[in-house]
């Protein structure tokens, strides 16, 4: 009896750092690696401002549609989960090493385009792969990490290149090849399908604490709330005043991210959902505000953490409650937030271009963003003084 729990032990710390890095290489990297690579793009000149803010705005157009293709039943039977994981992952470095050898914006825009759509696909199939195992929170809260675990190991890579003086070229190199053993790594830890449990009926709640809509409104909300600062923090920190703490702020961003999808998961069943989701997104705006202090080094790190610590949170409480609510006809709920959290990522970027270029469109599009996580709170709350 003891060596079948350390067995199971084992399997599930071995599910956990699969489901780790599925979303280190899909979203940490093959989304996120962008943002410290913005700056250095924009310092050597090869694009303009306003063209990186459209090819941002083309990998998350990229991540929306691969969320809704992949959202198909067909894509999901178990004998197709793990050889469109790989698929994914092969793609996500394949398109990394394609940013080394373009810079026409166009060509650059459409591979950042079907970047998104792998990053979808190593989020959806990842998630998928491990729930086919585990539904025990630490695990699943341990996959949403990897967000944060991929920023550091992006960001960090980034910074030690530059101090190498490498161009963007080679870096771009370099990240393919750490890709690469990523996805050795991966494939490694898989799990096998010996061990899989039977599907998870979707819940259904008696008294739902809010309305499909309200919940969709919201998380678009959320989604362009969150974009501006998770596409130009390192920009957006490029005069505070130690160059060290401009660079490393991106990476307190992803350290943050990990105990908090830990620690929203343990507040909602302590408090509840609603009540977590509204302080989470409140904070999530101030933390975004908080951004602008450029000269106040100190003001940059609390926001970065704090930031960093609310934005996967956003996502780790509404999920549940999308299962939770009932929805008109057959409109599939998780596809319908999915879909508008992704508007308000594209538009979030172009929005930035719209306003101009240089710190006078940054400041606007945070101070909208902010607004946008407000509003999304002001949602939230009012569900409160309804029960």
């Amino acid at each position: 009896m003891i060596q079948g729990n350390t067995d199971s032990d084992r399997y599930s710390i071995r599910t956990s750092l699969f489901g780790m890095l599925v979303l280190a290489l899909g979203m940490g990297i093959g989304r996120f690696l962008y943002t410290p690579m913005l700056a250095l793009l924009l310092t050597e000149g090869h694009f303009s401002f306003s063209q990186l803010s459209w090819i941002a705005s083309a990998n998350y157009a990229g991540y929306l549609a691969g969320s809704l293709l992949f959202s198909f039943g067909l894509f999901h039977l178990p004998s197709r989960l793990r050889p469109m994981l790989l698929t994914s992952a092969i793609a996500t470095g394949g398109l990394i090493v394609a940013m080394s050898v373009f810079t026409q914006p166009a060509l650059v825009m459409l591979i950042r385009f079907l970047a998104g759509v792998a990053s979808a696909g190593m989020m959806i199939f990842g998630t998928m792969t491990v729930l086919q195992h585990t539904r025990h929170p630490f695990v699943i809260a341990s996959l949403f990490s990897g967000v944060g675990a991929g920023i550091i190991l992006g960001n960090e890579y980034v910074i030690a290149g530059i101090q190498m003086s490498l161009a963007s070229h080679a870096l771009w190199l370099g990240a393919g090849a750490l890709s690469g053993l990523l996805l050795l790594l991966l494939a490694w830890l898989m799990p096998g399908r010996a061990h899989a449990l039977p599907p998870a009926p979707l819940a259904t709640a008696r008294n739902p604490v809010m309305r499909w809509w309200q919940l969709t409104l919201l998380y678009g909300l959320a989604g362009f709330g969150y974009i501006i600062v998770a596409t130009y923090l390192p920009l957006m920190a490029h005069n505070a005043g130690s160059p060290q703490i401009a660079l490393h702020l991106w990476s307190l961003v992803g350290l943050a991210i990990i105990p908090g999808c830990f620690g929203w998961l343990w507040a909602a069943k302590r408090w509840g959902v609603l009540q977590c989701l509204t302080a989470n997104l409140i904070i999530q705006g101030v933390c975004v505000m908080l951004t602008l202090a450029s000269d106040a080094p100190l003001l940059l790190i609390v926001s970065s953490i704090g930031f960093g610590a609310t934005f996967m949170g956003t996502t780790s409480l509404v999920m549940p409650l999308a299962r939770q609510l009932s929805v008109p006809g057959n409109i599939n709920l998780l596809g319908v937030v999915t879909l508008t959290y992704g508007i308000g990522q594209i538009v979030g970027p172009m929005l930035t271009s719209m306003l101009g270029s240089g710190s006078e469109a940054l400041t606007h599009a945070t101070l909208w963003g902010a607004a946008a996580l407000f509003l999304a709170a002001t949602i939230s709350a009012m569900q409160l003084y309804k029960r």
